[in-house]
């Protein structure tokens, strides 16, 4: 353990704005209060080790603190040197800061213990140590932690040897229970980090999600919308989307035989990968598009808290769908100005054309040409023009605006 602890300190020492040796000045000016490093970027440190594979520098770091997370903050930014712009943002819940130095993000934690009292709720916390606060991560490879003071390495669960042989191991048997959304962020380590899930991790899921929807210990009455599980799923999307490759996660969630922690009606098929691929070049909505085919919106849109107009996009979307299925012969000859006149007269959202678009089918590309041509096009007279021609401003005017702005659009047929 020596050697992985010397390797640690060696690539920890190398961290931007001196930031190691900072905690070490904090430690000795505060009873050797205990830090630790902890989480992500001492876990691909580890896999650089045994792996030999490289990693982006990082662009945050999270440390854990036996003490006032607040007050190892307010230590290096006032002891930090040569940056521009060094902010503090606290969350009180938790008791955790985030200190933000030149885009590069530190997370700082007073070690907790925390208690779920049911699937998706937020847990209540009690301040603790190090070890017990190793005990509330999600996977064993997430669980280690090297001590600053005296370069101790925790790992109480077989994180190191789980990196080793790159796998991916649940912390407990209620892990997913406690929070669901870890589902996600284990298929997102999948995908990113190439480890496979373990037997009894996978067993572990799929019985979780079977159990939907789950019950309250508290009133022992079925939560079907867990107040927290909505957002946390949604937050692991989002950073899954801006940083990974969503396709290969959510091939992987289907997989393993819990995509109904999604949508139950996702068919993953060449269509569907199609789609997403889509709705990114669109940069249209991909919890939109997630969610667009659930059987039951209403509940979908409450499981994800989806507000009134993301809502009313999705009820378009589904509406004209229903159209074009009914209705295909009447719009197959349909002229650009008819296809902007059936969009904009039914106002619909941007977001729903996209997510009509990326299904594909018959009318794709005139949904693709108002998105990107006609909706821009405009009459070559406006109002003033009119007026000095005659035209009185009202209902009439507006008509033949529209007129000519239709003549402009149906020229690009003939061009």
């Amino acid at each position: 353990m020596n050697d992985i602890s010397n390797y640690i300190q060696g690539e920890l020492i190398k961290t931007p704005f001196n930031l190691y040796n900072l905690i070490t000045k904090y430690i000795a000016s505060n009873n050797n209060t205990k830090v630790a490093f902890v989480g992500g970027y001492l876990r691909d440190l580890l896999i650089s080790k045994f792996h030999k594979e490289s990693f982006s520098k990082p662009v945050d770091i999270d440390l854990v603190i036996e003490g006032s997370s607040i007050s190892l903050a307010k230590f290096i930014k006032k002891n930090i040197v040569n940056v521009d712009l060094c902010l503090i943002k606290e969350f009180n819940l938790y008791n955790t800061v985030e200190i933000n130095i030149n885009d590069y993000k530190i997370d700082i934690a007073s070690a907790r213990k925390e208690i779920y009292s049911a699937p998706g709720l937020n847990p209540t916390v009690t301040k603790s140590t190090i070890e017990e606060d190793l005990k509330r991560r999600d996977f064993t490879i997430n669980s280690i932690a090297f001590e600053v003071s005296n370069r101790k390495i925790y790992d109480l669960y077989g994180g190191i040897s789980d990196i080793k042989s790159k796998k991916l191991n649940l912390l407990h048997n209620k892990s997913i229970s406690d929070d669901p959304s870890r589902l996600i962020r284990c298929a997102k380590y999948a995908s990113r980090l190439d480890f496979n899930i373990s037997n009894n991790s996978l067993k572990q899921s799929q019985e979780t999600v079977r159990q939907w929807p789950w019950k309250s210990s508290e009133t022992h009455q079925k939560m079907i919308f867990p107040p927290a599980l909505g957002i946390r799923i949604r937050m692991e999307l989002a950073e899954i989307y801006k940083h990974d490759n969503l396709n290969n996660v959510i091939s992987i969630i289907h997989q393993w035989g819990i995509i109904s922690i999604l949508n139950e009606n996702i068919q993953v098929d060449k269509r569907f990968f199609r789609g997403l691929n889509w709705i990114k070049k669109l940069n249209g909505s991909y919890i939109l598009f997630l969610l667009k085919d659930a059987d039951d919106l209403e509940k979908a849109c409450q499981r994800f808290l989806i507000n009134n107009s993301e809502k009313k996009i999705l009820e378009d979307y589904t509406n004209i769908k229903k159209i074009f299925k009914t209705k295909q012969d009447k719009y197959i000859h349909y002229s650009p100005s008819s296809w902007t006149e059936f969009i904009e007269k039914r106002n619909l959202n941007d977001e729903t054309v996209k997510l009509l678009i990326c299904d594909g089918g018959v009318f794709w590309r005139n949904l693709f040409k108002w998105l990107f041509t006609y909706k821009y096009i405009k009459s070559e007279k406006d109002g003033e023009i009119l007026k000095k021609e005659g035209w009185e401003p009202g209902k009439e005017m507006g008509k033949e605006i529209k007129r000519l702005r239709y003549l402009e659009i149906d020229k690009l047929n003939r061009n």
